[in-house]
């Protein structure tokens, strides 16, 4: 006898990435703020921040479609950092 399918498992899902540059992070502290504001974001499964600081952090977004660049400029902005040139 054979188990039944596992309903809802979905194994062709797709994701796409996204990376962005962040300016004004100096600390965990800052990379946590960021981190909460984008993965609100509907759709977004994953935050990645590379901190360097006194420059461009990288911020790599996960999510199930290409995340909206002025939703993550905003998400951005509501931490209190700024998102450096990626309107894509």
């Amino acid at each position: 006898m054979t188990p039944p399918a596992e309903v809802g498992a979905d194994v062709s899902a797709t994701t796409t990435t996204a990376t962005y540059t962040v300016t004004g992070m100096t600390c965990a502290h800052c990379v946590a703020a960021v981190t909460e504001e984008i993965t609100a974001l509907e759709g977004v499964t994953a935050v990645e921040v590379e901190l360097v600081v006194g420059g461009g952090s990288p911020v790599t977004v996960t999510a199930a479609a290409p995340p909206d660049a002025a939703a993550v400029r905003a998400a951005v902005q509501e931490a209190g950092y700024d998102l450096v040139g990626a309107d894509r």
